[in-house]
């Protein structure tokens, strides 16, 4: 499930890219995770779109100690049109639909080892 998440965040790099560049040039905030995330290839796949789920959904973010993301940010991805954004809310589903079954198949794993001891 991994890797077919992978291939899709591939087929929608350039889409991903154009949105960060965008952002970035608007001088929006953006956290370390994510401005670095690009360096670390697939593995920080989710690193690289949870920022923009976040903001999608208007949660809360700390951008420093003493002050949250500017509501600017948020206006602009609550803003984005669904072709630009539709892709990573679907990405981000399969992500948390991969950490359930992850979890799943971890505590079925445990019952069992204890069932069989």
């Amino acid at each position: 499930m991994d890797f077919y998440s992978s291939r899709y965040f591939k087929k929608h790099e350039s889409d991903y890219k154009e949105l960060l560049s965008e952002y970035r040039l608007k001088g929006y905030d953006l956290d370390l995770v994510t401005n670095y995330a690009s360096f670390f290839g697939s593995l920080a796949n989710y690193q690289k779109i949870i920022w923009f789920v976040r903001l999608r959904k208007g949660v809360k973010i700390k951008f420093i100690k003493d002050r949250n993301v500017k509501s600017e940010a948020y206006k602009f991805v609550q803003s984005l049109p669904e072709e630009r954004i539709g892709w990573i809310l679907k990405l981000h589903r399969r992500y948390i639909i991969q950490a359930m079954l992850f979890t799943l198949w971890l505590v079925v794993g445990t019952i069992f080892q204890y069932a069989i001891k």
